[in-house]
């Protein structure tokens, strides 16, 4: 289970502006005793990608908007030694909260995620002397970098395993399904990434509902798909784009 709050404080894109947000962050997490991370080589990089903390670098569009500049000291990525509660500073928003484990305790990684948000958000506060962390308004709710994320900022995603309901009628319609239900399938390691057994879903809706609603709609949703895939027969499905397909292939 995963969730993950974005945020953002006002608007930094020269890499003065986002190396003195990841200043402000460091000086938080120190005081928190969590462990930072700037150094983007080797076998260090591509664990946090494997790990799906950092981006693949993959998306074209991203890449021409600036989003992957100014790596490593305009952004960087905090995270306790579980790896459990994991701050991005400046990938998507300024600040992207997420609070994952494997296994299905939602409550729990829930909880982990507001408890930390609040330890953040009172820790920016003594640092900059404000009174407010994060930009915000009083009917949209927070405001951040990616339109999508208005409102409340989270998103809540569960990886499920449905290698028969893929094979069966694909991936598109379980997406349809999902979204009937206020939800969106992704693959696994993230938007447009390649779907083989399992499948990321998660809550569409950011805005104008509160946040327990919107776990509840993964919740929903990720229960109903697990007993769609129970009631398929026992037998073998061979995804599509899977090993096992191109070994019939040939």
């Amino acid at each position: 289970s995963r969730m993950r709050h974005d945020r953002a404080r006002y608007r930094a894109w020269h890499e003065g502006e986002r190396r003195g947000i990841v200043r402000a962050q460091a000086i938080v997490r120190r005081r928190q005793q969590q462990e930072i991370y700037r150094e983007w080589h080797g076998e260090q990089r591509q664990g946090l990608i494997d790990d799906h903390f950092l981006f693949r670098g993959k998306d074209k569009m991203q890449a021409a908007s600036g989003y992957h500049e100014h790596w490593p000291h305009g952004r960087g990525i905090f995270h306790n030694k579980q790896k459990t509660f994991v701050n991005s500073i400046n990938e998507g928003d300024h600040l992207r909260i997420i609070s994952m484990e494997q296994g299905g305790d939602v409550k729990g990684v829930f909880t982990r995620l507001a408890e930390g948000a609040k330890l953040i958000t009172d820790g920016v506060k003594k640092v900059t002397g404000e009174d407010t962390a994060f930009m915000s308004h009083p009917i949209f709710g927070m405001i951040t970098c990616c339109p999508s994320n208005i409102g409340t900022g989270m998103r809540g995603s569960v990886h499920i395993l449905v290698p028969k309901l893929i094979a069966a009628i694909g991936f598109a319609a379980i997406d349809k399904m999902c979204r009937e239900r206020n939800c969106q399938a992704r693959g696994s390691s993230g938007e447009h990434s390649a779907v083989v057994d399992r499948i990321d879903v998660s809550n569409w809706r950011r805005i104008g509902f509160p946040e327990y609603m919107l776990v509840n709609d993964m919740i929903m949703c990720a229960n109903f798909l697990a007993e769609e895939e129970d009631k398929l027969p026992e037998q073998k499905y061979v995804v599509e784009g899977s090993a096992a397909a191109d070994e019939a292939d040939q």
